[in-house]
């Protein structure tokens, strides 16, 4: 082979070389110099864990069932004048470990409470129970600021009353122990009196 013929193949396959590449990064002894390609899409992002409060105690309906029967105790409540109840809802709560534990959330304590309304509604129970409100009754305040929860089977209560004063719209809570045959004085405006003494709960009569 002739050194020019040699000559004319070498061209053409430096051509045919530099054809292939053509459009391709530029080569380096570091790697490609050209953009490096993206990165991977990130993973989604995990679903957040539900924020709010979560009852330890667990709902039996057999801690209710005492509520739900006929009674002969009577709960007589009455607000103050400058924070009435009037026009307004009452709720009775029966007493229970699942009960008690989301009163205690909501209010921070099982005995009397005073809060405003908004930071109590600001409260989410993550595994609130709906079949709780079968056992809660209701009742509402005349003008006066008065209610009545009649023909209750004795046991322990919660009140749960909202009340409007000059600072806005609260929710007072208080817990009460209804007695068979007698009816039960319970203002909403300081601590809930002892339960009569055992001796006059005996005496009482059953109705």
């Amino acid at each position: 082979m002739t050194a020019g013929r040699r000559s004319g193949l070498l061209t053409a396959f430096s051509a045919l070389i530099l054809f292939a590449v053509a459009g391709c990064a530029e080569l380096t002894p570091e790697g490609p110099a050209g953009p490096l390609p993206p990165p991977p899409p990130p993973p989604p992002p995990r679903a957040a864990a539900p924020q709010g409060i979560i009852i330890n105690a667990p709902f039996k309906a057999d801690d209710f069932a005492w509520s739900v029967r006929p009674g002969t105790a009577r709960i007589q409540g009455l607000t103050a004048h400058d924070a009435s109840c009037a026009g307004n809802a009452v709720a009775l709560t029966p007493a229970t470990p699942y009960s008690s534990e989301r009163i205690h959330a909501l209010y921070g304590s099982n005995d009397y409470a005073v809060l405003p309304m908004q930071a109590v509604r600001a409260k989410t129970i993550v595994n609130d129970n709906p079949a709780m409100r079968g056992y809660v009754r209701a009742a509402r305040c005349d003008g006066t600021g008065a209610f009545v929860f009649d023909k209750l089977p004795a046991g322990p209560y919660f009140i749960i009353a909202e009340v409007n004063d000059a600072s806005g719209p609260k929710v007072i809570m208080r817990r009460v122990t209804a007695v068979a045959g007698r009816t039960l004085q319970a203002p909403l405006n300081g601590p809930a009196p002892p339960p009569p003494p055992a001796a006059a709960r005996r005496h009482t009569p059953q109705g």
